[in-house]
């Protein structure tokens, strides 16, 4: 029966002359009594298909189906001619049904950011009748809220917790529907870091320079916005490198787009990680997006141009855009040379957790510092930290095996400030 079915549905069917090529998916059993004798077989789509007799127009279950949409039967014969029965049902069967046509993608925010989502295209009705839309669950409102007017879809970020919320939408038209399914991720700010380069020069961040010659800002062709960075001219066998340092108290990544035009296999645009490269490319491209994962920790991002010995083609030179470190904050292997501006308590990480998570602050000078957790009453349950500290990042991590479900707050104070922020157990 499979190979009846490809001569003439398969992709390259040729039987009656190719009229039903493709226009079908291959669904079949030998034998329908099997289903009842033993329904744990693995079959394609849901046994209640095959249970339901009152469904069909013959009143029990037939040879031939076509089920869709929540099993809905189109159609059904009896015929024992597998080619025949196929074809009446190519011929005969009215599509109809709603399904996702442009789908929600997922999303970051910042605290207290707002998005509106437009979902008037999302989904489509096959016949053209109206959708309706309608928001059918926030996995997690503690991170997002999500308001639903008409076809626009507000989600605004909450002010103190990192996390990630799965939103679920569903159009319905008819006795049909379909749902899509979308997340938005929250951050902190200080740990969410966007370089795009529209300040018209390397002042947002503590960048260095290495190599024969630097990067420059240009305006040539930017990925997005009005700037982006470009490796200066160099001549054979010369480089252009900048770099920059970055904590990440949890793990997290980083995204940045690129392009280059040079000596293809001679001249090469290379993407580093702690001195471990990532990326090499050459010849010419398009703006290509890269993301790497990063681990926890101080880490040296690094981007390079270099030639060899002779030759030049296109360009010759390499550009970067629209830098983003997710999860990381700037700093320097050397704290003379880029000392933290200001006293931090970022949001622990994971939250919620169980049965331990990472807190992680950063002092802007050397001191006495304490660090403390406290329950919903304000009842004192563990001094973390007490003590002088030296300047920079530091990561602690709780541990709560002994404590219930629950919100809890911690505390940074130092002899000039205090920073709470609040954090939620769930076993």
């Amino acid at each position: 029966m499979q190979q009846w079915y490809d001569e003439e549905f398969g992709p390259t069917g040729t039987v009656s002359g190719g009229v039903y090529a493709g226009k079908s998916y291959w669904l079949c059993t030998e034998n329908w009594g099997s289903i009842y004798q033993n329904p744990s077989q693995n079959y394609p789509i849901d046994l209640d298909v095959y249970y339901n007799s009152g469904g069909f127009s013959n009143g029990y279950v037939p040879l031939f189906i076509v089920v869709g949409f929540q099993n809905k039967v189109y159609w059904d014969n009896n015929s024992s001619n597998f080619r025949a029965s196929l074809r009446q049902a190519i011929d005969e069967m009215q599509a109809e049904g709603v399904y996702v046509d442009k789908p929600v993608s997922d999303e970051k925010l910042i605290f207290d950011e707002s998005q509106d989502f437009d979902l008037s295209r999302v989904f489509v009705d096959i016949e053209g009748n109206p959708v309706t839309v309608t928001l059918e669950n926030n996995s997690d409102p503690g991170i997002v809220t999500a308001v639903l007017n008409g076809d626009i879809l507000t989600i605004t970020a909450n002010n103190t917790t990192s996390g990630t919320s799965t939103i679920t939408i569903k159009g319905t038209a008819g006795e049909f529907f379909d749902t899509d399914e979308f997340t938005i991720s929250v951050f902190d700010p200080a740990l969410y870091n966007i370089e795009n380069f529209e300040t018209g020069d390397f002042n947002k961040f503590p960048w260095k320079f290495s190599g024969t010659k630097n990067w420059i800002i240009t305006t040539s062709s930017p990925y997005e916005g009005s700037n982006c960075i470009r490796s200066a001219d160099i001549n054979g066998n010369q480089s252009a490198e900048t770099y920059l340092n970055m904590d990440y108290p949890s793990d997290g990544f980083i995204y940045f787009w690129y392009k280059v035009s040079s000596e293809g296999n001679y001249d090469f645009f290379k993407f580093y990680i702690d001195g471990i490269e990532k990326t090499r490319v050459s010849g010419s491209s398009t703006w290509i997006y890269a993301t790497y994962p990063v681990s926890a920790g101080s880490h040296t991002f690094k981007w390079r141009y270099d030639k060899d010995i002779s030759g030049d083609s296109g360009s010759d030179c390499a550009w970067v855009d629209l830098i983003t470190f997710e999860g990381g904050m700037p700093t320097s292997i050397n704290n003379t040379e880029a000392r933290i501006q200001k006293l931090e308590l970022y949001q622990n990480y994971p939250n919620p957790f169980n049965p331990a998570t990472d807190i992680s602050f950063s002092l802007n000078k050397s001191g006495p510092v304490k660090l403390s957790v406290y329950n919903h009453t304000g009842q004192l349950v563990s001094d973390l930290v007490d003590g002088t500290l030296s300047e920079g990042m530091h990561k602690i991590n709780f541990n709560a095996l002994d404590l219930n479900s629950g919100i809890y707050f911690y505390t940074l104070e130092t002899s000039e400030n205090s920073i709470s922020r609040k954090m939620m157990l769930i076993k």
